[in-house]
């Protein structure tokens, strides 16, 4: 038996694991690797944010996740994959060029120069990720370019060309190494000798959604999570941009706890009773009321989003969305009844598809049953690295 690829996943909500075994499909010629055991803890709802206490429920959590895979037969992976949600990372993709007055000839170590050169210059302009945590540093994350022009013509075969101008996007990522090798530290001390690789969950959904969801070449993909918004704006195969704002779905509870005067854990049952149908008009009219100013909120920060997108880019009209299965339906039907005549060309509202676990599966060729108690964002990791496998068979 293979080993397995053990998968955590870092969210602002919760932390989760599971165990995949690496499985090719040689009908379909891919990797589509079964599950074998999946584990998921839920963080505390923290009425006033703060990073410290904060991180250590994130590493508390990250040890029961591991301490209950370890347990399972055949545990021992061959490697971890850690996946990282807002605000474990930041991000930009990146325009770089490089032309000269006479012809040249375009070489790997020309275009990883170049994306050296920008990756120091990205660095320096970043300031570190949390002002709490003294005397941090950078640790990339990821570099990946995901397109290179030539004499301002698309190419996948750069190297050995004859050019005068090279135009490359790259997408990078960068943590804090003291957060990082946190966790890294946490891993190793059920994990003793598997490769510890951390990815950031944006682009392996972008990648996903690139490669799977492809009836729109154009078109934006929102993670909504517990504390932060992330909006991705996916054109011609390219990650163009990566923007987040402060609001998701616990603000939602929030709201509701100070308008139904009561405890997060009533605002949220009281929140289900209303979409049943099955409250008294009073609390429903103060349900209302609640989902009312937070859905404002939320959609003040996401016009703001993009406003300053538009400077730049055009606005597609659909819209792909990944969050909380109860609140961000809300937020999605907002965010339609909202006009955007001012932003939008060619018409007024938007198009929008909440990515739900079996909508993944089908899509990405996954067995739906599984796939479901895996949750969104573990489903989304699994076909990463999957993907991941494909590319070393096609080698």
């Amino acid at each position: 038996m293979a080993k397995p690829v053990m998968i955590i996943d870092l969210a602002s909500d919760s932390v989760s694991g599971l165990l995949l075994d690496p499985t090719y499909d040689k009908a379909k010629k891919i990797f589509c690797s079964p599950t074998r055991a999946v584990t998921r803890v839920p963080l505390p709802f923290q009425p006033e944010l703060n990073l410290d206490r904060f991180l250590n429920q994130v590493v508390t959590a990250m040890k029961t996740v591991l301490d209950a895979l370890a347990r399972e037969p055949h545990a021992h992976p061959a490697r971890v994959a850690c996946f990282l949600s807002a605000p474990f990372y930041a991000s930009q993709t990146r325009l770089v060029r490089h032309s000269a007055e006479a012809p040249f000839r375009v070489t790997k170590d020309l275009l990883d120069d170049m994306v050296a050169g920008d990756l120091k210059e990205f660095i320096s302009q970043h300031p570190q990720l949390y002002a709490e945590v003294l005397e941090d540093k950078h640790q990339v994350i990821e570099s990946k370019t995901m397109q290179v022009k030539l004499n301002r013509y698309l190419t996948h075969t750069p190297y050995g060309k004859t050019a005068s101008e090279v135009e490359l996007h790259h997408y990078v990522s960068i943590g804090s190494k003291k957060i990082l090798d946190r966790f890294h530290e946490v891993i190793r001390g059920s994990v003793h000798r598997a490769p510890i690789e951390f990815h950031s969950f944006p682009f392996a959904l972008y990648s996903i959604c690139r490669d799977h969801f492809r009836d729109r070449e154009h078109r934006f993909i929102i993670d909504i999570g517990a504390e932060i918004t992330e909006v991705l704006l996916l054109s011609d195969d390219i990650l163009w941009e990566s923007v987040s704002f402060p609001a998701g779905h616990n603000g939602f509870v929030r709201e509701l706890t100070a308008s139904l005067n009561t405890v997060p854990e009533e605002a949220l049952s009281a929140l289900r009773l209303y979409q049943e149908g099955s409250q008294n008009k009073l609390a429903s009219s103060r349900v209302v009321e609640g989902l009312g100013r937070y859905q404002q909120v939320w959609i003040k920060y996401f016009r703001e989003t993009l406003e300053t997108l538009s400077a730049e880019h055009f606005i597609p009209k659909d819209i792909l969305a990944i969050g909380d299965p109860l609140t961000t339906p809300i937020l999605l039907d907002a965010l339609k009844q909202e006009k955007y005549d001012e932003i939008l060309l060619g018409g007024h509202s938007f198009s929008t598809t909440l990515l739900n676990a079996s909508i993944l599966a089908g899509q990405c060729g996954y067995q739906i049953g599984t796939a479901t108690n895996q949750g969104e964002h573990l489903l989304v990791g699994s076909v990463f690295c999957d993907k991941l496998l494909n590319i070393k068979q096609d080698a």
